[in-house]
Order: structure tokens, then C-alpha cells, then sequence
């Protein structure tokens, strides 16, 4: 560090000086939406529909969280989502680790076909399966019920995350599997005492992905499980404040903070294992 500073002559290259301000226009183009969405919160709806737009508010109001915190029926939205959300990242995880190992560890004849073709379900539009999933839940008679909503989220969820802990399995070696299974243990338990703590990363990461794919999910929420509050998620009450007569900006902005925040401090806790998870073994 020492010989570093005695070599600095004042000046910096140009490259650091683009590189930094790309940096900075990056950070403000994400931080921005939530900027103004926190604002938004907090200000009364004149100023957020005022023109020209008034940057910073001029007035602290704390109506929106107030009327939210003690609306029963908004709680009851948030805690549906998480309802929702995490039993959709759990089964894409479990249903996704066996289907990745099986396509890591076995030769399967046309294997290959088999991944693309998974993956090209990622291309098919969710309006393309709204009726088939609609009259699926009416068979099982599960409609308007959690699962048949946690279904279709992990059905779309699915897919890419066999991808993402395929991707991770490959880079896990083999002969750590072959030695626990000379030492007694099972395929399975191979799988589950070697490759899945190994893999964790890969886990947490495909997890994320699909925790807040269910969480942002609002089409499926609308034909499965609108009308109905006790099985509704959170993106179905935004949807509520948007009507015939006007938007309620404070309480669609208010609605979203409270229900990011939980999100944020999750995030911040776990994003070194979410970008290790999501990036290890792509280039392999």
C-alpha cells in the first residue's frame, strides 16, 4: 500500500474515471424506483400527481401505513404471499435437485433433447395455460385453494431451476460420491449427505429465484385464487387500489415497501451465497 501511494502521481487513468461514473449512472437508475416509490409512501397524492413532479416531499404523512397497518385484510394479503412463496422455492428445490442430479450424474439417452426441451417451456407464455392449469384445479377440485396457486408458480419455476443446480452439480466431483457409497452409503444418501451441503450455494440461490418468482407471480393469482382474501397474495391487493375512479399512489407505494422490506434484509444476509449460486458453474 505504502509503495502503491509513493508511485501515485495524481492523476487517474481515464478508464477508472468512465468505469466510476458508469457505476454511479447504474446505481442511480436502480435505486431511483425505489427512491421514489419510498416517497411516494410517504407524501400526500397531490404532490405525487403534481406537474412538474415534486422531487422531494414538501409534506411527511404517514396516512397510507396507518391505514394499512390496521386493515386485517392487507395483513392477511402479505401473509398469503409468503404462504404461497415458500412452499413454491421449497419444491423447486427438492423436485429441481433430483431432476439436476439425475442429468448430472446418469448418461440418459437423449438427455440432452430432454433439457431443452424443459427449458422451452420457459418459453411459453402464461396466458397460453391459464385454462388448462384452471380446469386442472377444478378436476383436483383444489380451485381457490394455496395449492392449486403454488402448483402453477412452481410448474413455471421449475424449469430453470433444474437448469441453475444442473449447472452447479456438474461442478461438484464425482469421486466425493463414489467414496462415501465405498464407505457404505446409498445413492440417496450420497446425494444428500455430499452433493446437496456441497450445493447449498447453488440451493440458496436457486431458492431466491424462485421464492420471488411466486412472489412477483399475479396472473395465475388472479384466475386461481381472486375473490378470495384467505388464499389471495399480495399482488392481487395491490391490484384493489387500481379502479375505475383513480389509483391510490400512497397505498400501492406504502403496500410495496412494507412488503419489501422483509425481502431486502433477507437479501442482504444471504447475497453471497444467491450470486454464488446463480453464476457457479456457468462458465463450466
Amino acid at each position: 500500500m505504502v509503495r502503491q501511494l509513493q508511485g501515485f502521481k495524481g492523476r487517474i487513468p481515464l478508464g477508472y474515471v468512465l468505469m466510476a461514473a458508469l457505476v454511479v449512472i447504474a446505481m442511480m437508475m436502480v435505486l431511483f424506483p425505489i427512491i421514489w416509490m419510498f416517497f411516494t409512501s410517504i407524501r400526500p397524492i397531490r404532490e405525487t400527481l403534481s406537474h412538474p413532479p415534486v422531487w422531494i416531499p414538501r409534506e411527511i404523512t404517514l396516512e397510507a401505513y396507518n391505514q394499512l397497518l390496521s386493515a386485517p385484510r392487507q395483513i392477511r394479503f402479505l401473509r398469503n404471499t409468503y404462504f404461497i412463496a415458500i412452499p413454491t422455492a421449497l419444491l423447486s428445490i427438492g423436485l429441481g435437485s433430483l431432476a439436476a442430479y439425475g442429468f448430472s450424474r446418469f448418461r440418459i439417452r437423449g438427455g440432452r433433447v430432454i433439457l431443452l426441451s424443459i427449458l422451452s417451456l420457459q418459453m411459453l407464455p402464461a396466458v397460453a395455460l391459464i385454462i388448462p392449469f384452471f380446469n386442472m384445479a377444478l378436476w383436483l377440485d383444489i380451485h381457490h385453494t394455496f395449492l392449486a396457486v403454488i402448483l402453477a408458480d412452481t410448474g413455471f419455476a421449475l424449469p430453470i431451476s433444474i437448469w441453475m443446480l444442473k449447472g452447479y452439480m456438474d461442478s461438484i466431483p464425482v469421486d466425493l460420491e463414489e467414496a462415501a457409497m465405498v464407505d457404505g452409503c446409498s445413492r440417496l444418501q450420497a446425494l444428500y449427505k455430499i452433493v446437496l451441503p456441497l450445493a447449498l450455494p447453488g440451493l440458496v440461490g436457486t431458492a431466491t429465484f424462485a421464492f420471488l418468482w411466486a412472489w412477483n407471480e399475479f396472473m395465475f393469482a388472479v384466475i386461481l385464487a381472486a375473490g378470495y382474501p384467505d388464499v389471495a397474495p399480495l399482488t392481487i391487493a395491490i391490484s384493489e387500489f387500481i379502479t375505475e375512479s383513480g389509483r391510490d399512489w400512497s397505498s400501492i407505494m406504502a403496500l410495496n415497501v412494507i412488503a419489501t422490506l422483509p425481502l431486502m434484509v433477507l437479501f442482504i444476509f444471504l447475497q453471497r451465497w444467491v450470486v454464488q449460486g446463480m453464476t457457479a458453474g456457468a462458465v463450466k
